[in-house]
């Protein structure tokens, strides 16, 4: 045992010891009470009414006093153990829903501290501030004795708070755990070293976790909706007790907030890049209101974050533009480098998979073919270690080029060296006002291009009808058209996007193999179609669909697991004139053919010269709207 862990723990006992003027002089009520901002689930509270948990699919059986199960995954577990579904007693607002709450908290309480799993600041910040903002629910009407002890075991759970913080986590877990402390100084504030820990702790914890350009250092949606909604609590607890807000807890809510809302697509749901997954975007609409009160910015630029926004029309494209973030911020890395998301008005189109914190899902959705973006089988762009951190870090080019509302987007990745394969380029470019996306996915090869596969995976919401040459996509107001240069084919996927996972479909792109003689006169003997400007429609909600049974989720879970294994065939924001654009663009038009059978040669560079029915090491492909 080293030094610093010795010293921790002797602390740590003392904190166990309570204050030294003991526990008499705590109060039988608090100071002050926190506001709980978010709404609860009044279903859920019948549920816990009838001795049932739910939460994020994931419902168990409990016996009161019971803390955790056999069968419990992590993450219900703390959720479980963080008390915060008190509010969904609380929307169910019943007697019985009272009486659940007030005595699973007095089962907490009366565990001895030193059997009590405590080891977690985090989950004890979110207890005790979940105890303080229902306390007139379920607390205010009990007797003298009960609230006294609420109040010791308060005191208590907050010392052990402030011995193990600031911890190696430097993610929206350790603002929980702030959180906490700043509740216990305002309800208890004759405890003065709570007050003045979290000060010292709150200003280098944001300065660590918070980019100049307001993302999060994990580089993840879900992570900047996660940590914004924690800072808008700490917001309301110093504005109600009338602390001075620290500097840069309001510099990080004013820079947070418009990232976030930079992150949304159409229909108000968050871009799932970097282990993001559902959340209701009516909350998300709360989170900001809460956070940023006055105005509704938007982030013109997340270089910092390595993601590009691009919007035309009514259409926005998503990119990750960047390669795992550092160690310590990469638990909820994926390794879908260079992938996309795409969505116009409020129908989302080309998608990634998700996130799940369920064992077996967590895995197969991090890897590269959960993700809109080209994969190579049997090599990840990224490699985890056993404790989850990313093991080898690939890095990631980028330069995005505006003219107008057209947008040009090109990307590198030596992600899949270890395959022998060169560098990986991805070009992409919207354009004619929403209405047109292309791109080109190069594969950097020596001799015969390795064995590669695109893929794009659809949002629920769209339905698919296939045509000789074309795939149509049509969505709840717009029918879109893909086309490629590769051999297509329709796949099942899933999506975790909503609030059950959901089957979807993706469309799966093999290079072709070229014969040059046969491409060259085939392409020659096509004319690429004139490109008009849309026009701008209203759109229309997304429509419901069904979800998985636990048998099919399982099932495709383990396909995504095993993608790899069984397929077997193959910067910075930058303002251009329009000169200069054009320039950049002059092959563009070129990429698509106007028959998806017959590839293409590569006409931007001179080539060697290639045997017969060699592989193509280049995609390219378009989504293009009919009713432009």
């Amino acid at each position: 045992m080293g030094l610093g862990r010795w010293w921790r723990d002797v602390r740590f006992s003392f904190a166990l010891l309570g204050p030294l003027g003991g526990l008499r002089s705590i109060p039988s009520a608090p100071n002050q009470t926190i506001r709980d901002l978010w709404p609860g689930d009044a279903a859920c509270g019948e549920l816990l009414v009838r001795g049932r948990a739910s939460h994020h699919g994931v419902t168990r059986t409990f016996n009161e006093g019971q803390w955790a199960g056999d069968d419990w995954p992590a993450s219900f577990q703390d959720w479980f153990q963080s008390f915060e579904w008190l509010r969904d007693l609380r929307d169910l607002g019943s007697e019985s829903a009272r009486t659940r709450a007030r005595s699973m908290v007095a089962a907490w309480i009366s565990q001895p501290m030193g059997t009590t799993p405590l080891d977690d600041p985090a989950i004890t910040g979110a207890r005790i501030a979940s105890w303080l903002a229902q306390y007139d629910f379920f607390a205010a009407s009990a007797d003298e004795d009960y609230r006294r002890s609420l109040l010791g075991r308060i005191v208590l759970e907050a010392r052990t708070i402030m011995v193990l913080m600031p911890t190696s986590r430097h993610d929206w877990t350790a603002l929980r755990g702030l959180k906490g402390l700043l509740a216990a100084a305002v309800a208890i504030p004759d405890q003065r070293a709570f007050l003045s820990r979290f000060m010292r702790l709150i200003d280098p914890e944001l300065e660590i976790q918070v980019l100049p350009d307001g993302c999060h250092a994990t580089r993840s949606p879900g992570a900047q909706f996660l940590v914004l909604r924690e800072l808008a609590e700490i917001r309301l607890i110093l504005q109600t007790a009338r602390i001075p807000m620290p500097t840069t807890l309001a510099s990080a809510l004013d820079r947070m907030a418009p990232v976030l809302r930079a992150f949304r697509h159409g229909d108000g749901r968050l871009a799932l890049f970097n282990g993001t997954w559902s959340h209701d975007p009516s909350l998300i609409d709360l989170i900001i209101t809460r956070a940023m009160p006055r105005g509704h910015v938007l982030a013109r630029t997340m270089k910092d974050g390595r993601f590009v926004r691009a919007s035309s029309g009514n259409a926005v494209l998503f990119v990750d533009a960047g390669g795992p973030p550092p160690p310590g911020f990469d638990k909820l890395a994926h390794g879908g480098l260079m992938s996309m998301e795409f969505s116009s008005g409020r129908s989302q189109i080309v998608v990634n998979c998700g996130a799940s914190p369920l064992p077996g899902w967590h895995e197969a959705l991090r890897d590269a073919p959960a993700h809109s973006v080209l994969s190579v089988p049997k090599c990840p762009p990224v490699l985890w270690r056993r404790d989850g951190e990313v093991d080898v870090r690939p890095d990631v080019t980028w330069e995005h080029s505006v003219s107008g509302t057209d947008h040009m987007i090109e990307l590198a990745s030596d992600c899949y060296r270890p395959a022998g394969c060169g560098a990986y380029h991805r070009r992409l470019f919207l354009a004619a006002e929403g209405a047109d996306l292309r791109g080109e996915d190069r594969l950097g090869t020596v001799g015969q291009p390795s064995e590669f596969v695109l893929r794009f995976h659809l949002h629920p919401s769209v339905r698919i009808e296939l045509e000789e040459t074309d795939i149509l996509l049509h969505t709840a107001e717009e029918v879109w058209r893909f086309r490629s240069d590769g051999y297509s084919t329709i796949e099942e996927s899933i999506y975790f996007g909503g609030s059950k996972p959901t089957p979807t479909q993706q469309i799966v792109v093999r290079p072709a193999e070229v014969d040059q003689e046969k491409s060259l006169e085939a392409a020659a003997s096509v004319a690429p179609e004139p490109i008009e400007l849309p026009q701008q429609d209203e759109m229309s909600p997304e429509s419901e669909h069904d979800t998985l049974s636990e048998e099919e989720a399982a099932s495709i879970a383990t396909a995504i697991a095993a993608a790899e294994e069984s397929e077997t065939s193959p910067g910075d924001d930058v303002n251009l004139n329009p000169a200069s654009l054009d320039a950049a663009l002059a092959t563009m038009p070129e990429l698509v053919p106007d028959t998806a059978t017959v590839p293409l040669t590569d006409t931007e560079e001179s080539q060697p010269e290639l045997p017969h029915a060699e592989r193509s090491n280049v995609i390219r492909w378009a989504f293009t709207r009919l009713d432009a």
